[in-house]
């Protein structure tokens, strides 16, 4: 797949590349010509892409040689998606470019530059109806803080043919019809040497129409308390006690939300558990296979609806949340000095809260470390520490299930964060200093919040639930057909060395696959209140699951992976062992 990033000069199309894809870029001259041209690949788990910059223009239909490059790659490469950089604090010049692209047939994502410098001045833009007038997908982005670096991530692994739909103004604006020129040539969105055209005239009152139509001022009111707000919490002491306090309320409301919605749920889906389980019954001959599939498959569904899809949603909304409001940034800041024990950057806090949501993506954010070895920690932590919405809903009911101590395991995974950050920190010290600027406070739009969620909740219907699904019939297969008395042979190691049965050493070893379907098996299986927080403290903190390891190859190489792994085998068997020494039994 080929991208071609086109926008005016000097609206940050070389700050967007270097954000996608790092300072891995080739720039080489086009041919026959002088003007360079930058060149990288963006490696996403699917797919690669190919990406290309192209010189600044303000038209690509105007005599030049930049419009002619432009003209001459567009043929050349045949790209299946143009990636337009607006810059938001002028947006009505770069307007007159979009339109002209969207002539051009190729599907196009539309992003919007610098929109913290325009909050800043109190402008706001209204993204839903800019989506729709332009008929293209439209970002919210800034360089500068990385922020809409995920979503437009997420966007290129989707369909292209999702990215473009008819324009919603271009019907009010005849084709060929010149409107009336009024001499104010300063105020025009064109140059005066472009007058002729009566096109030109038709996408420059559009992108002046469209302009007024999405650009609006906050109130000097709303202004005012934001400033407020933004003052109280930019201050060391008063800010970070502010940000810790609303930290602790996610978490708070995000295991009430688990709490309350697993009771309803379970209710709605019993009844539908039982036709399942019926109707396979009845549907199968009697024999293994019957008792496999008529128990594997109603567990397979009643699970995710009413542990995972609970924590997936309300982390979901959580993140959009943090995200539009300009919370996470002030996170970054809040947090340096923590961070700096471990050796990496405020800005970590970044891709690991993202982590919080899905661990795949997050590695993806940790582009935004400014060096290679600041990455390597951050995704340590990442693969070890830090749990999923799906893991922590699993790890609320085996919590639940055997009464294990909620207590121990929140200070054991605290330990191990501060414990190995330090360590890994020490042998790859870091020598940046950390410079950030906080844009400013806002708040989020219902729209825009709602589609965030939408778009990082379907992961549950894609991904989550077929594959819990499979692997619940797989995992009840294999204690139906007695596959783990195989294990029972290392009961007695297991016991003398981390206090649990051999069955929850193996729930350990299921985090190679997906860290959520080791709590699965311990479920199945007997366990003491003991037993189990021992077990879950070591699938918590043990190995990356397979879709994490993939983009960790992408992203440091397969010597960073193995070099995670036995980390994360030597931090599971530390912990277990310390806890069987530590708890009383």
């Amino acid at each position: 797949m080929t991208i071609v990033i086109i926008g005016n000069p000097n609206v940050g199309k070389s700050l967007v590349l270097n954000r996608l894809t790092g300072s891995n870029f080739i720039v080489s001259n086009y041919p026959g010509t002088s003007l360079e041209i930058s060149e990288a690949t963006l490696k996403l788990p699917n797919h690669e892409i190919k990406i290309i910059d192209t010189p600044g223009v303000y038209s690509i239909f105007t005599m030049g040689q930049d419009q002619q490059v432009i003209k001459d790659l567009l043929q050349k490469e045949k790209p299946e998606l143009i990636l337009n950089v607006l810059d938001a604090t002028n947006l009505e010049r770069n307007l007159l470019l979009s339109f002209e692209l969207k002539e051009l047939g190729i599907p196009m994502i539309v992003l919007v530059n610098q929109i913290d410098r325009a909050r800043r001045s109190g402008m706001q833009i209204q993204r839903d109806r800019l989506e729709n007038i332009l008929g293209a997908p439209v970002v919210f982005f800034s360089a500068l803080t990385g922020e809409g670096l995920m979503e437009l991530m997420q966007m290129l692994e989707k369909n292209i043919d999702e990215t473009a739909w008819p324009s919603s103004i271009e019907s009010f604006f005849e084709q060929g019809k010149k409107p009336e020129c009024v001499f104010q040539c300063r105020e025009c969105s064109i140059g005066s040497e472009s007058c002729l055209s009566s096109e030109d005239f038709r996408r420059a009152e559009m992108a002046r129409y469209t302009a007024q139509l999405v650009e609006h001022k906050q109130s000097e009111t709303q202004r005012y308390w934001i400033d407020k707000a933004e003052k109280l919490l930019d201050r060391p002491l008063t800010g970070t006690i502010l940000l810790l306090a609303l930290v602790f309320l996610g978490f708070y409301i995000l295991l009430k939300f688990i709490e309350l919605s697993e009771g309803p749920i379970s209710a709605l889906l019993n009844p539908l558990n039982l036709i399942i389980e019926n109707f396979v019954a009845n549907l199968l001959p009697p024999g293994i296979v019957n008792t496999v599939l008529s128990k594997a498959i109603p567990e397979g569904l009643i699970i995710p609806f009413t542990i995972i899809m609970p924590a997936m949603l309300m982390v979901s909304f959580l993140m959009a949340i943090l995200e539009d409001s300009g919370f996470l940034p002030r996170y970054s800041v809040a947090l340096e000095r923590v961070g700096r024990l471990f050796g990496v950057s405020g800005q970590a806090v970044i891709p690991l809260s993202l982590g919080f949501g899905c661990r795949t993506p997050a590695v993806l954010a940790t582009r935004l470390m400014p060096t290679i070895a600041e990455r390597f920690i951050v995704i340590t932590i990442l693969s070890i520490v830090i749990p999923c919405a799906a893991t922590i809903g699993v790890m609320a009911a085996v919590i639940s299930t055997f009464h294990a101590s909620l207590m121990v395991l929140v200070i054991t995974m605290l330990t191990v964060l501060m414990v190995l950050g330090f360590i890994i920190s020490h042998l790859m010290p870091r020598e940046e200093v950390f410079v950030y600027e906080l844009p400013p406070l806002r708040i989020p739009t219902n729209k825009n919040v709602l589609k965030k969620v939408r778009l990082r909740f379907a992961g549950f219907f894609t991904e989550v639930l077929p594959l819990l699904l499979v692997m619940n019939i797989i995992i009840r297969a294999l204690m139906e057909s007695g596959f783990f008395k195989l294990f029972h042979s290392m009961e007695g190691f297991t016991r003398a060395l981390f206090g649990i049965p051999a069955d929850a050493f193996v729930a350990v070893l299921v985090t190679m696959f997906q860290r959520y379907l080791a709590p699965l098996v311990l479920l199945n299986i007997n366990l003491t209140p003991r037993e189990a927080t021992i077990a879950i403290a070591m699938i918590s903190l043990s190995l990356p699951c397979l879709p994490v390891m993939v983009m960790t190859v992408r992203e440091i190489g397969f010597k960073g992976l193995i070099k995670i792994l036995i980390i994360g085998f030597i931090t599971s068997f530390i912990v277990g062992a310390a806890l069987n020494i530590i708890l009383p039994g």
